[in-house]
């Protein structure tokens, strides 16, 4: 095997190399673009980086199904608990829309409300990887609480789902 070969094989071998070890790291990369965009309240950033109406939609249904089970079992025993199921009910969607918006995830980067918590919080997230083209963020202090990541082409990332431990 002739030199030019040897070089061109090597070439290749670390190009490959390199093409997959940006693959890999591609959620890492995104996940301190999310963590900027929060803690600089760069609402456009955010706006890129997260699918807010597929975050909402999801998150409501989550809230809507637990508020559900809890009040179907309250209205067997008592029929006045469906007309407070119907008000709760009403006053999720306006909740989630205000707090998954570019604003409210800026908000919770600038520390706004009891302390510097929402920031520190903000810096803690971490990333594990569920499949190829699903990778979620979560806290340590909190690990059932997640971001779903949805790999948007070949190395592109964006947050399309929350999950949150309603009991």
């Amino acid at each position: 095997m002739g030199r030019a070969v040897k070089v061109a094989l090597a070439v290749l071998a670390l190009g490959l190399s390199a093409f997959a070890l940006y693959l890999w790291a591609s959620p890492y990369l995104f996940l301190r673009a999310l963590q900027g965009a929060v803690l600089e309240g760069d609402r456009a950033r955010l706006e890129r980086l997260v699918d807010f109406p597929r975050v909402r939609e999801g998150l409501k249904a989550q809230v809507q199904a637990r508020l559900l089970r809890e009040m179907g079992q309250e209205v067997a025993q008592n029929p006045l608990a469906g007309l407070a199921y119907l008000f709760v009910a009403g006053m999720v969607d306006p909740l989630v829309d205000a707090l998954v918006s570019p604003e409210g995830l800026a908000a919770l980067g600038t520390g706004m409300g009891p302390g510097e918590a929402p920031k520190e919080a903000v810096k803690g997230w971490r990333l594990a990887y569920q499949d190829f083209r699903t990778a979620y963020v979560y806290h340590p202090e909190d690990p059932r609480s997640r971001l779903y990541l949805e790999r948007q082409g070949l190395f592109g990332w964006k947050v399309v789902r929350m999950e949150l431990p309603l009991e």
